[in-house]
């Protein structure tokens, strides 16, 4: 089978204005906990182009929500023999536990804010054990509101790297 790679428009990196945890508490629609229990590529109706569908067996609720299983979508993957790769796009893996910032809902199938910066993996840190968080802005170069680029590929957010902290972050954005 031949496999056909498709960039999007020969990009390296997606450009996305950096907007702080409390900015992003604040326009999520929904933010949440949870493991990753299934992942799924499929090309849309016309096979131009191919969606990821991400499911989420949901912990805990930190805006919104109500299921137990939540379901993004976003686009590129692998499907048929063909890859779309978006730079930036968010990378989930089955069984990873994960923080996410969603937009969307009401109607309309959940995505990631801000491509992969919505997105932060769980991990417990080795001597007490408490939640961590790291997140991966690969391929995305962040703007600040001036449009003044920022450092591009950076892998690990400068922000607090606790859930606890991103927790506290969250009731204070919203409480205002």
């Amino acid at each position: 089978m031949l496999a056909v790679v498709i960039v999007a428009a020969g990009l390296e990196a997606s450009t996305i204005r950096h907007l702080a945890l409390g900015e992003m508490a604040v326009r999520a629609d929904q933010i949440f906990t949870g493991k990753v229990v299934g992942i799924a590529s499929q090309l849309n109706a016309r096979r131009t182009g191919i969606f990821t569908f991400v499911t989420i067996e949901v912990d805990e609720y930190l805006k919104g929500g109500r299921r137990n299983l939540l379901t993004l979508r976003f686009l590129g993957g692998e499907a048929e023999g063909y890859r779309l790769v978006v730079p930036g796009s968010p990378v989930f893996h089955l069984g990873e536990e994960v923080l996410v910032f969603s937009d969307g809902g009401a109607g309309r199938i959940p995505t990631v804010l801000g491509m992969a910066a919505g997105k932060f993996t769980i991990s417990r840190d080795s001597p007490t054990g408490a939640p961590m968080l790291r997140r991966s802005l690969a391929g995305l170069t962040l703007e600040s509101s001036d449009g003044v680029p920022k450092e591009p590929g950076a892998t690990v957010s400068p922000e607090p790297a606790s859930l606890d902290e991103v927790r506290h972050l969250v009731r204070e954005a919203l409480a205002q």
